[in-house]
């Protein structure tokens, strides 16, 4: 028996594209209760074993769609910290509330919900990943003095990632930007009414305000 026979076929990048689109198009069509593997082999016009032999359970084929779809971006960098994470939030909000992508998101927490083993899979993968570049940015706020240190960046980070989820489990997607921008306001004014603690003036039109900076 040849060495390519023992290891099996090669995997052909063509087929898991058509297994990852067809997987979306189910979501988006029937949701995450109504996936299965057999569902996504009929779609895709291959057998069950070649799902198999790449993702163990349908909460890691959701997993590698969510991930080819919507990995996000590191924040950027320009020194001023507001803005970064401002923007970054921004996006991340029309991302996940876009139409078809908020299925895919909304399957992700359901297969977390569904499987402990999968859930670990999603964190390492996609959540895990995804928290890490806005703790960095954080973190990177305390470094150039904008943000003050100790306070609980961890925490910081599961509220304004957490806000996005909420609004979509909860029908409220077209509302994601704002909210999550509001708690972003609220967050970096300490939950002070507007203007206490301010060094004056209403930040102008859009939402934005210069930054304190603090040294301890």
């Amino acid at each position: 028996m040849s060495e390519v026979s023992r290891r099996g076929r090669p995997r052909s990048p063509a087929t898991e594209q058509a297994i990852l689109t067809a997987t979306r198009e189910l979501l988006i069509e029937n949701g995450y209760a109504r996936l299965s593997m057999e569902r996504v082999a009929a779609r895709t016009g291959v057998g069950k074993p070649t799902l198999y032999r790449r993702w163990s359970s349908k909460g890691e084929l959701v997993a590698s769609t969510v991930a080819h779809d919507l990995l996000s971006a590191v924040p950027p960098d320009t020194g001023d910290v507001e803005h970064d994470l401002r923007d970054w939030l921004r996006a991340q909000a029309r991302s996940v509330s876009a139409p078809r992508n908020a299925p895919l998101v909304l399957a992700l927490i359901a297969a977390a919900a569904e499987s402990p083993q999968d859930a670990e899979t999603l964190y390492g993968r996609i959540t895990g990943p995804q928290r890490e570049v806005l703790l960095r940015r954080l973190r990177g706020g305390v470094a150039e003095g904008t943000l003050r240190a100790g306070a609980d960046w961890e925490a910081v980070a599961d509220a304004l990632t957490g806000s996005l989820m909420y609004q979509l489990l909860t029908g409220a997607a077209d509302a994601a930007e704002r909210r999550a921008l509001a708690l972003f306001d609220a967050l970096l004014t300490g939950l002070l009414p507007r203007g206490v603690g301010e060094d004056g003036g209403d930040g102008g039109g859009d939402g934005r305000r210069e930054a304190p900076r603090f040294t301890s």
